[in-house]
């Protein structure tokens, strides 16, 4: 199987997958001392916030730009470290009682991840993966938010950062044929502080239609689990769909161009289309650079 890096070009489908998206790699470990990197902006223009019970309420103008950074290299025979880094992320919000916008910047949470490819048959592999994803983000509540219904109800807050430390872990298989692929994962987060953890799950995939361009199609999954020994963490009512209680499920369709052996262009619209509580609505449109090395 040719496994480089197909980059994003989604389909958006009314609903966004929103802070909770993050780089996604397969269960194939590159070879020692190779590996690819990738750099993303991605834009998201909000509307419509889905609540606790998956209600959508009208609010005031939100949008998103972030600049993101992925990179995974092999370390060892069918091992390799990965870091999605989120660079800078602006978060940028109207208050609909005086049209006054009022942004916020901040960088992510970096995850670092390991892969271990443990099965390798024909062209049938599984890997499990394991990691830490950092509270560098700030914490807690940075500016109310309103619905733009009669009297302008306080719908919630926005939060650009949850400040606890997860622990995701994954199991994933892929075949790849010639020019085609299938992959999925299934995962569970651990969350602290009292956040609930979290079940995470998806489905893909890919086909090279030539030597330059390659498309592929993704389901993925969140669902915050009432899994917690002690103190639990209140659910959060953010559009940014940073916090506690989140869930959706999305889809992604994804396109690339490989414009020299080693680099790729790639766009992406992507979106939730079921299931989806404590976040925004809209579409998601990413740009990207990737380069295998």
């Amino acid at each position: 199987m040719n496994k480089r890096p197909l980059a994003t070009l989604a389909l958006a489908l009314a609903l966004v997958l929103g802070g909770a998206s993050t780089a996604q790699a397969g269960p194939w470990a590159p070879e020692p001392g190779h590996g690819y990197a990738k750099l993303w902006l991605k834009y998201l223009w909000g509307f419509w916030f889905m609540d606790g019970d998956m209600q959508s309420n009208d609010y005031g103008g939100y949008h998103e730009a972030h600049l993101s950074a992925y990179a995974e290299l092999g370390i060892a025979p069918q091992l390799a470290l990965s870091l999605h880094a989120p660079i800078v992320r602006t978060f940028h919000m109207e208050d609909p009682r005086d049209g006054s916008y009022t942004s916020h910047l901040s960088p992510g949470d970096p995850t670092l991840m390991l892969r271990w490819q443990f099965l390798s048959v024909d062209r049938f592999v599984m890997a499990v993966e394991g990691g830490v994803r950092a509270p560098f983000a700030r914490a807690g509540p940075v500016q109310d938010f309103y619905g733009t219904a009669e009297g302008n109800p306080r719908l919630g807050a926005l939060q650009i950062g949850t400040g606890v430390w997860d622990f995701p872990f994954t199991l994933g298989a892929g075949y790849g044929w010639d020019q085609v692929y299938v992959a999925g994962s299934v995962g569970y987060v651990i969350r602290t502080d009292g956040y609930d953890h979290a079940l995470t799950w998806t489905a893909e995939g890919g086909w090279n239609i030539d030597a330059t361009f390659g498309v592929r199609g993704r389901v993925t999954g969140f669902h915050s689990l009432d899994v917690w020994f002690g103190d639990e963490a209140p659910g959060h009512l953010s559009p940014s769909g940073i916090g506690n209680g989140t869930n959706y499920i999305g889809f992604a369709v994804e396109a690339d161009y490989q414009f020299t052996p080693n680099y790729w262009i790639g766009a992406t619209l992507e979106g939730g289309v079921a299931a989806i509580a404590r976040q925004t609505g809209g579409p998601v449109v990413t740009v990207y650079f990737a380069t295998r090395f």
